[in-house]
């Protein structure tokens, strides 16, 4: 039975986690060519990044989108003096720019598996147990790092085009740290009891 719940939770969440990958980390909206941030993806060729498009923008033909694009192209270069100030202004992160739902839920899912895999004996329990350790300790040890050069930067008001990125792979660390966290006191479920008794 807890075999079925496992695989049900797995079918449950994998839409959620492949629905929500579709979002602009940084929040930007029908991003021009080159791209503003190292994820720069253009599978369409009209020059726009396929993880800032808007909805309505999938609907246009690739005349009209190719056509703004070489406006904001255009713009871009006539206002050359207020460039960084515009491009700070665009890379500031929205409350929802974070991927969020989909790495906790992703997260979730590949634990899930596992834990599956551990309830049919095909994964040894030592084995289960080191893969999620690693897993905390890897999303500790770089949401610590970027933490710290993220605090180095920000005392000394150090800009460069790293401060973004940084922040991002911070949070997004963070949030599998989070997760995994959570997992482990379903790992170590029995002895957190007993620290709750004891109490």
């Amino acid at each position: 039975m807890k075999k079925l719940y496992v695989v049900l939770l797995i079918v449950l969440l994998t839409p959620i986690a492949v629905y929500a990958w579709n979002d602009c980390p940084y929040g930007l909206l029908n991003d021009p060519y080159p791209g503003q941030c190292p994820r720069y993806l253009d599978t369409n060729q009209n020059n726009i990044c396929d993880h800032s498009e808007s909805p309505s923008s999938g609907s246009l033909n690739n005349s009209s989108i190719t056509t703004q694009a070489n406006e904001n192209s255009a713009n871009d270069k006539n206002s050359t003096n207020n460039s960084f100030s515009d491009i700070q202004q665009a890379r500031s992160v929205p409350s929802q720019s974070y991927n969020l739902i989909p790495i906790a839920t992703t997260t979730l899912i590949l634990y899930l598996i596992t834990y599956l895999l551990y309830l049919e004996d095909r994964l040894k329990r030592n084995i289960y147990y080191v893969i999620w350790k690693y897993v905390l300790m890897a999303s500790f040890i770089v949401t610590g790092v970027t933490g710290l050069i993220l605090t180095i930067f920000i005392n000394y008001g150090i800009q460069s085009s790293w401060n973004l990125t940084i922040d991002f792979w911070h949070a997004e660390f963070a949030i599998i740290m989070a997760v995994s966290t959570l997992l482990h006191i379903h790992l170590y479920w029995k002895q957190v009891k007993r620290v709750f008794k004891a109490v």
